[in-house]
């Protein structure tokens, strides 16, 4: 798939392509647009949780002969570094919702 190619938004479910397309203002992305949000952005837009962002991934990388699940391609490797990205990523979520409730009391009591 090219990078300056339309985004297939016919091969998503109709509330992703609506969070897609509410995310570029209504125009329709191209590839490179859509494979340059990162995946944090993704997940923390409405309707885009992590099942929805594998589907976002398998259409921007498509591989043949693809069983039901991309890791089953992975090696032991590869798979460490994703377990070792998504717990680095779980950490940053915690902090900025720690970060977040702290200001949400602080206000609270300001008030």
């Amino acid at each position: 798939m090219q990078q300056d190619e339309f985004f297939p938004l016919d091969a998503i479910p109709s509330r992703v392509r609506r969070a897609i397309l509410h995310e570029f203002q209504g125009r329709w992305p191209t590839v490179q647009e859509v494979a340059q949000i990162s995946d944090r952005h993704w997940l923390a837009t409405p309707d885009i949780g992590p099942t929805t962002l594998e589907k976002i991934h398998s259409v921007l990388h498509p591989q043949s002969g693809q069983g039901d699940s991309a890791s089953s391609q992975m090696t032991d490797a590869e798979l460490l570094a994703r377990l070792k990205f998504i717990q680095e990523e779980l950490q940053r979520i915690k902090r900025i919702l720690a970060a977040r409730s702290g200001r949400g009391s602080e206000r609270t009591s300001q008030g």
